[in-house]
């Protein structure tokens, strides 16, 4: 069995923000995962059922950002900019690419977002895109985007006014809210306020390139995910141009879906979706 810290490297990117790569014993491709709002890269490591060690396991090496203000990146917790999250992730795709290796994404929630916009933005070399449980917002008028914006240049760690769901929402097992609860490095705090806006942002970009998306994607979420709404998601999902996609919604199941009661099943069904989208796969 593949040991993730032993296999485990740190770098950072000209902007600050570091990146996380663990490297499989005999690499078949690259995995760019991206983690959500408030948590971080190395949570894949022993929860998220495992995610990092399995992908290793089957032959892939994953590369791995902790967006700013997350994780062990630097800057106020979480105020993040989107727009220099999507631009961090298109340079953690090119070092995942060299060699021509092939590359798939896979981003949870804001990670899903992320993804998605990395994926339209630039969708050179890659061989698929898997969207867990996604943050893709409904559309905002321009005005309320400008507004935000306005906003955010002058104070970008205030608060959105709206309550930030509770940790026990995250999965249906208490055991997943109460160790991020209890977790140093996850953020339970609101949406600052240069988040939202570039969210809307990145979000009305990828809205205008759907009908470019040739990508195959998988989309997987729980119909009872109160923190990303599936009902966007699959919005997105019926409007790219894409001929190979696959939309599995999990009943029941919460925002984490990887540390929910379907874990198993929505990591097998990740990795056989990886497996048969890797070139030469029929």
């Amino acid at each position: 069995m593949t040991n993730p810290e032993r296999n485990h490297a740190v770098s950072a990117l000209p902007s600050g923000a570091v990146v996380h790569t663990w490297t499989a014993g005999s690499s078949r491709g690259s995995v760019v995962l991206q983690h959500g709002f408030g948590e971080y890269a190395e949570r894949y490591v022993e929860q998220h059922a495992r995610l990092v060690p399995r992908l290793l396991e089957a032959g892939y090496d994953v590369w791995a950002l902790d967006l700013w203000g997350h994780g062990r990146s630097p800057g106020r917790r979480a105020v993040t900019s989107v727009r220099l999250a999507v631009a961090d992730h298109l340079a953690v795709r090119r070092k995942a690419a060299a060699g021509g290796r092939p590359v798939i994404l896979a981003g949870h929630s804001l990670g899903g977002l992320i993804s998605a916009c990395s994926a339209s933005a630039s969708p050179a070399e890659l061989c698929g895109v898997v969207l867990m449980s996604p943050a893709l917002p409904a559309p905002e008028p321009d005005l309320t985007r400008r507004a935000l914006g306005a906003v955010a240049a002058f104070a970008p760690g205030l608060p959105i006014p709206r309550h930030r769901r509770p940790v026990s929402e995250l999965s249906r097992l208490a055991s997943v809210g109460e160790r991020a609860a209890a977790d140093p490095l996850m953020f339970d705090g609101q949406v600052p306020v240069l988040l939202a806006a570039t969210a809307l942002d990145e979000a009305a970009r990828l809205t205008a390139g759907q009908r470019t998306w040739r990508l195959p994607a998988l989309l997987v979420h729980g119909t009872a995910d109160t923190y990303a709404d599936p009902a966007n998601a699959r919005a997105f999902m019926d409007g790219i141009a894409a001929e190979d996609t696959r939309i599995q919604l999990f009943p029941g199941a919460f925002h984490e879906l990887l540390n929910d009661l379907c874990a198993d099943e929505v990591l097998d069904l990740v990795v056989a979706w990886m497996d048969a989208h890797l070139p030469g796969q029929p």
